[in-house]
């Protein structure tokens, strides 16, 4: 077996085929990273967001045609990004950019892991990142901004891409951390953190995905990671990704979070409000996202 040492002393010593792997996943598009800048301005113009989502043209023609859809009453057709920025709305626009720039990765089938075959993965990283949005939002103890924790929930698992292909035939479903790393030497956490890196992500970003298993582990990022478990937590227990349709009907109990809500100093007397967000949040996904 060939073996490097992978940037960063962080990481240990894995297999060379793993850094290949890494390079050959789908790109993130550059707007992704352009977009958490331009999120983070207190003012911004449709003509702002035209500047960013014009370089991807991909996106422009999703854009569009979300905008010329059923979703919205229109008297006339819509053919330039600043109309349907303000026929859409600002939070749909979001969705669909974040959506559209990580399809290449997250329409993807994993083999070994425990994801509903047809479209499961997506499933499951779209709802996890809608679920860490709201509960940074709902947290004073986050360093995250909405929009930071929303592409970390949506790349979090990013590292399973990589690690599915080298995991032992007739794996179980349940793989373990321990089973990754016995496999390529690092957990999808780990490996998330370089990848993300490597797309130059904010280091919030990377850290708070690395630490999404061991939150207490990322430092000044601690909340953000806390708010990925979380949210990651909620959405086990509707079991989203791993059935479908999806069934948000699940009682998600305050009490089995306790720690974390703790941490992230959410009030508990406003828990069932949290989880009405998030559950509101995840209604009509396919209707926006769906496959054409």
């Amino acid at each position: 077996m060939s073996v490097t040492t992978a940037p960063g002393n962080e990481w240990k010593t894995v297999r060379f085929e793993v850094l290949e792997k890494t390079e050959s996943l789908p790109s993130l598009s550059i707007v992704v990273s352009e977009f958490l800048v331009l999120a983070r301005r207190d003012f911004f113009t449709a003509k702002d967001f035209e500047t960013v989502i014009s370089k991807d043209q991909a996106l422009v023609a999703r854009l569009l045609k979300v905008a010329n859809s059923g979703l919205y009453g229109r008297s006339r057709s819509i053919t330039t990004i600043p109309e349907a920025v303000v026929m859409i709305g600002v939070d749909n626009l979001k969705k669909i950019v974040y959506a559209v720039s990580s399809e290449g990765l997250t329409r993807q089938v994993l083999e070994n892991y425990n994801y509903h075959p047809d479209q499961g993965f997506w499933l499951h990283s779209m709802g996890v990142g809608h679920a860490t949005k709201v509960l940074v939002e709902a947290s004073s103890q986050c360093p995250l901004n909405g929009e930071e924790g929303f592409v970390a929930g949506l790349l979090h698992d990013v590292g399973k891409l990589v690690i599915d292909g080298f995991l032992p035939s007739g794996s179980p479903r349940a793989i373990t951390r321990e089973q990754e790393k016995e496999a390529v030497g690092l957990d999808h956490g780990e490996l998330a953190e370089y990848i993300l890196k490597q797309w130059n992500l904010p280091l919030s970003t990377a850290t708070t995905v690395r630490y999404h298993h061991d939150y207490q582990g990322a430092g000044e990022f601690a909340g953000g990671a806390a708010a990925l478990a979380l949210a990651e937590g909620v959405c086990s227990t509707w079991d989203l990704g791993r059935n479908i349709p999806m069934d948000l009907s699940q009682e998600v109990p305050k009490e089995q979070f306790s720690e974390l809500m703790d941490f992230l100093a959410i009030d508990p007397a406003k828990w069932d409000q949290v989880i009405w967000d998030i559950r509101q949040s995840l209604v009509g996904l396919d209707e926006v996202f769906g496959d054409d």
